[in-house]
């Protein structure tokens, strides 16, 4: 391996939820009269619910108070973690492989660490991954803030340049590469909206070779 641990984003990266939270973003979003753009999107993306209920509650003058808007956001895409989103092509398979060569894993997610934890007992991952950070541990500052990251570097205890992060969002990307990380990208074109030119590596999905060159496993 050509690094000491890889750390993965959960949405749209290891589970294929983007199709669900879109859904649920636009039924969510209804109810306010508010439209769900590819900008809006690129917008939240990587932030905390927190961040993003504040986001809402500003930029569109909403009455709802910040908590009542990031409770109704949390109902609204509460399915997506408890039975709607499946694993990623090549995720379940991914994992063990990285693994084996002595590597450290975590997920990073602007997700709720519940979320997070639902995702990784849902489908007994849980024995790959030796931290699993959330926006919760960082005072609920996401991405594009590098807070996260470090964060889990830290506690990996593995230095920043020595680990290697997978994104699927711009914002994830900055935030991953502002901590000194290098980052794959792998985009996908129905949700993944913005400039990808800067990520050290893209990919059309985690089956891909070039990932597994990359990371130096065979």
């Amino acid at each position: 391996m050509k690094f000491q641990a890889v750390i993965f984003d959960m949405d749209g990266v290891i589970i294929d939820s983007e199709f669900y939270w879109a859904k649920a973003e636009m039924g969510f979003l209804d109810k306010y009269k508010i439209k769900l753009s590819r900008e809006l999107t690129a917008r939240m993306t990587g932030q905390s619910f927190r961040e993003n209920a504040l986001f809402l509650k500003q930029h569109f003058g909403l009455v709802d108070s910040v908590e009542e808007i990031l409770q109704g956001r949390l109902v609204a895409t509460e399915p997506i973690y408890t039975y709607q989103a499946g694993p990623m092509p090549g995720a379940s398979e991914l994992f063990p492989r990285i693994k084996q060569s002595g590597v450290k894993l975590a997920i990073a997610s602007g997700s709720t660490l519940e979320r997070i934890n639902t995702i990784v007992n849902r489908f007994e991952w849980g024995k790959y991954f030796d931290a699993l950070v959330s926006t919760d541990h960082v005072n609920f500052v996401g991405k594009p803030d590098p807070a996260i990251y470090r964060h889990t570097a830290e506690v990996l205890q593995i230095p920043p340049a020595e680990c290697v992060v997978i994104e699927d969002s711009v914002n994830g990307l900055v935030s991953a590469q502002a901590a000194g990380m290098r980052c794959v990208a792998v985009p996908d074109p129905r949700w993944s909206h913005g400039d990808f030119s800067k990520a050290n590596l893209i990919i059309e999905s985690l089956l891909d070779k070039k990932l597994f060159d990359f990371l130096g496993i065979s």
